[in-house]
């Protein structure tokens, strides 16, 4: 692993306050409307390493931070505080540069970066110290650039070679250039061929094409039907991007590489959102084969979207960072493609895109919300308590700390039914399972099944009644649980919502001493003030014996807002309360990891199949 930039702080930088830039390891996209600070962004970044080693071009890998940018005088430059981390992952920090400002505009060189290295972030330091160590490990000098190969290409102040005839010089190669080896032309023919195919064919002719505007020469390879001077910019900004790719391929050849950077603006300038596609794979693929870091700026809803969808599946390599509000800029914190594309186009209200979660009826619905709303509300109580025993059963396990953690691992899921559209279908457990293997499209929506639906045969099912004071183990019936796709999530428990419900209520009522404190709360809660444990009891007087699920629907009804037993349920907290207890709280925890399988299978599938 190499030594890169994994960190960009602004604290003070013209209207940016306290911003921190993350960067990915291989790929990142930096975006936003215009006049935000994207490409003060990537000149930066920039500006913090290089080397002096001239390529194969002519030019070096060192950017000059007044090719591309300017600092005015009348801006309060010596007051400007940004940092630039390196490292070899997001975790470790090798160093540290303060990117400061000097004035040199008595020799000519206007005001420019001075990268210095600073003890900030690094506990214990002194400057000295960390400017020993950063010559020491690195070679890097106390006001010196990070030893990493740089190319910076600002393509939106590139011209069409055909419009500035005059201000542009075609050169052939010599022989002794590396350029004119048959291993370069083949590798520039099959990188721009990838991005646009079949542009070049056999052609055994490489140029140099010189722009006086431009700080970097770039190749030429003729184009099928396209004579040099009459490439669109779209072309030549490909050729632009392939000749620095190549000029870091070559650098690589040599014993002493360590990896190099690749900044590029507007990435996008006039490319099809196709060959955006072409570009953003190659630079994906030469991250990979050369030890390439790349930093680009884009106005491209394609790349934006397909950056999102790698970040998701690997946050490390590929970062997407959106800036918005010019006057002061943030970091999105938010990422969905609909969000930022509306920020893009500056419509305030967007529809939000949002997996669906299709329920066997109202009931199942109601018992995931009452799931989720307990989640929710564990977890917020033990952020506010650090005592152990607020759970009930404390004394029957020692690594309390352990389980408190496995709760908060689960915080991304206390909301989780904002992030799903609630659908109600009134289809059985088997019709739901029918149509989810039918067709692929029910791989984007979760379906909830009630508990009993784990067992495939309904000859299986355990009776409520046998079950009020022990749990049911299907493994002591040699029973095994039902094969399914991650995207199906069941209720906890083997039973129907009625007969699960029904045991709770049943330890309840039938230990008052034990669950006093629940009694207490009820008691004290005016909308349910009058339900004690007696009138639930008397709810429950006349089943019969050998009851089943179906005596107890008749007391719950279906029509929940019209119950008394489901009110007392929902605003006593039934659910939490359960659940507030060392000895059951798994059972939720497990139940909140198989909504978050399925939430990850069902999201990107969701978003793959929205209509741009």
């Amino acid at each position: 692993m190499y030594t890169k930039p994994t960190e960009l702080i602004l604290e003070n930088f013209r209207n940016f306050r306290d911003v921190i830039i993350p960067l990915g390891k291989k790929i990142t996209i930096v975006s936003g409307v215009n006049g935000v600070g994207k490409s003060n962004i990537l000149s930066l970044i920039a500006s913090g390493s290089g080397i002096s080693k001239r390529s194969s071009l002519g030019s070096n890998f060192q950017p000059e931070f007044l090719d591309f940018f300017n600092i005015d005088q009348t801006e309060e430059y010596q007051d400007y505080k940004i940092y630039l981390k390196y490292g070899q992952s997001s975790e470790s920090i090798a160093l540290t540069k303060r990117l400061s400002f000097k004035d040199d505009t008595g020799t000519n060189r206007g005001i420019r970066i001075i990268p210095r290295t600073t003890n900030k972030y690094l506990d214990g330091y002194t400057i000295k110290k960390a400017e020993e160590e950063a010559k020491s490990n690195f070679g890097v000098g106390g006001a010196g650039r990070v030893k990493i190969p740089t190319i910076y290409l600002s393509l939106s102040r590139l011209y069409p070679l055909g419009e500035n005839k005059d201000l542009t010089h075609i050169s052939k190669i010599r022989k002794n250039n590396p350029f004119a080896k048959e291993e370069v032309l083949n590798i520039y023919r099959e990188w721009y061929n990838s991005v646009i195919p079949g542009s070049i064919k056999l052609s055994d002719e490489i140029s140099i094409i010189e722009k006086k505007a431009c700080p970097r020469s770039s190749l030429h390879m003729e184009i099928e039907g396209t004579p040099a001077l009459s490439q669109s910019i779209g072309q030549d900004n490909i050729g632009n991007i392939i000749s620095a790719l190549i000029d870091i391929y070559l650098l690589s050849k040599e014993s002493d590489y360590n990896g190099a950077l690749l900044c590029i603006d507007e990435i996008d300038v006039s490319l099809h959102p196709d060959t955006q596609i072409r570009l953003f794979e190659l630079l994906k693929k030469l991250c990979n084969e050369i030890s390439l870091q790349v930093i680009v700026s884009t106005h491209s809803l394609t790349i934006l979207k397909e950056s999102l969808k790698q970040e998701q599946k690997n946050s490390e390599d590929t970062k997407v960072i959106y800036l918005k509000n010019p006057s002061m800029p943030i970091v999105a914190s938010i990422k969905s493609y609909e969000l930022l594309k509306n920020d893009m186009f500056n419509k305030i209200n967007f529809q939000k895109t949002l997996p669906k979660i299709y329920f066997e009826d109202h009931v199942g619905r109601e018992l995931f919300i009452q799931h989720v709303n307990a989640l929710r509300n564990i977890i917020k109580s033990i952020k506010e308590s650090s005592d152990a025993t607020y759970f009930r059963n404390s004394e029957n396990v020692s690594n309390h700390d352990a389980i408190r953690k496995r709760i908060l691992e689960f915080e991304d899921i206390a909301n989780i039914k904002d992030e799903l559209k609630q659908v109600v279908t009134h289809c059985g457990c088997d019709e739901l399972i029918n149509i989810s293997e039918a067709d692929e499209y029910f791989n984007r929506v979760i379906i909830f099944l009630d508990g009993d639906a784990r067992l495939k045969e309904k000859s299986q099912h355990p009776m409520v009644k046998d079950y009020l004071e022990k749990d049911f183990n299907p493994k002591e019936k040699g029973l095994n649980d039902r094969q399914h796709k991650p995207n199906l999530v069941f209720a906890p428990g083997y039973f129907a919502p009625e007969s699960y419900l029904y045991r709770i209520i049943y330890e309840l009522i039938n230990n008052q001493t034990k669950y006093i404190d629940f009694w207490r709360g009820v008691e004290q809660t005016e909308e349910i003030t009058l339900y004690t444990s007696d009138r639930i009891k008397n709810m429950f007087e006349n089943l019969k014996e050998d009851f089943t699920n179906d005596d107890l629907k008749n007391i719950f009804k279906e029509q929940l807002d019209s119950s008394e037993l489901w009110n007392f349920i929902i605003k006593s907290s039934l659910i939490e309360y359960y659940y507030m207890d060392y000895s059951t709280i798994n059972i939720l925890l497990d139940f909140a990891k198989d909504i978050r399988i399925a939430y990850n299978m069902t999201f990107p599938l969701t978003m793959e199949n929205k209509k741009v």
